[in-house]
């Protein structure tokens, strides 16, 4: 399906089948499997769980800002503080996990906002206590985690 974020970015996405999505923005295809669905929507009815994993997956899209702000925030705070090189290794895999736990917390709270009734809906006959906390709680965990990580390292 061909999307366009609010901010003009196209793009296309594909999520119809279980083991890999697509999402292509301009020439770059990102095929990926899609691990955090699969834990979010386990036990969902299959139209429920692609709708919910296409919210998502145009929600990386929706919040691709907000993930660019938070790396630029890290790097300035890096930089103000004076600590050690950008070019450690182990600075980048922080930054990294960050990012990503930021961008995927993003991307789903999208989700949850977009889809707002449905998605309550949705989780309240199919109930998945383990998987959106481990999601939630998880994902928290790493950003905060590792953004202090990388900014004070």
């Amino acid at each position: 399906m061909k999307v366009r974020s609010w901010y003009g970015l196209t793009g296309e996405i594909e999520v119809e089948n279980e083991l890999w999505h697509l999402v292509r923005v301009g020439g770059v295809a990102l095929k990926h499997p899609p691990i955090i669905n699969l834990l979010l929507r386990r036990g969902l009815p299959r139209e429920d769980r692609l709708y919910l994993s296409f919210l998502h997956e145009f929600g990386h899209l929706q919040t691709l800002l907000v993930a660019l702000i938070h790396g630029t925030l890290m790097l300035f705070a890096r930089r103000r503080h004076g600590r050690g090189s950008l070019r450690s290794l182990t600075w980048k895999w922080q930054a990294l996990i960050a990012h990503q736990a930021v961008w995927e917390l993003a991307a789903e709270s999208y989700t949850a906002y977009y889809a707002r009734p449905r998605y309550r809906q949705i989780y309240r006959r199919y109930p998945n206590p383990l998987g959106r906390s481990i999601f939630w709680i998880g994902m928290l965990g790493l950003a905060v985690y590792f953004t202090q990580r990388a900014v004070n390292s």
